[in-house]
């Protein structure tokens, strides 16, 4: 019986320490105290009903461009490929965000949202 209420503790204990974690580039932004704001991009990818989910922080992005604005899974180290924009929202939001505003815009040079980009404002819960 104490190996079973042990086994349900750990398991317990691992969702909840993993639940507020939102990794981008190595860093988890949830233990920024001085960020508040974030910026979610997701982008349409050619010829694919899926998008690229990225997340914009204030961090410096110098010669790595948008590949250091990926969320990150903190277990594996690799990018979380979300199925869909709201799978990405959804997952903000379990993760501690409040969701502010969204804004489209359209691809560089381009008047139509086609190949553009939806881009999400979300603020940290108080």
């Amino acid at each position: 019986m104490k190996k079973i209420l042990f086994a349900l503790l750990f398991v317990f204990g691992a969702s909840a320490a993993a639940s507020a974690q939102v990794v981008v580039d190595g860093v988890n932004i949830n233990n920024l105290e001085q960020i508040q704001m974030i910026r979610m991009i997701a982008q349409e990818r050619f010829l694919s009903n899926k998008v690229t989910i990225f997340i914009d922080y204030g961090q410096s992005i110098q010669g790595g461009g948008r590949r250091q604005m990926e969320v990150i899974n903190p277990a594996d180290g690799k990018r979380i490929r979300f199925n869909s924009v709201m799978h990405a929202v959804n997952y903000l939001i379990d993760n501690g965000w409040s969701y502010t505003e969204a804004m489209v815009l359209p691809n560089e040079g381009n008047a139509s949202t086609t190949g553009g980009s939806t881009q999400y404002l979300f603020t940290r819960d108080s």
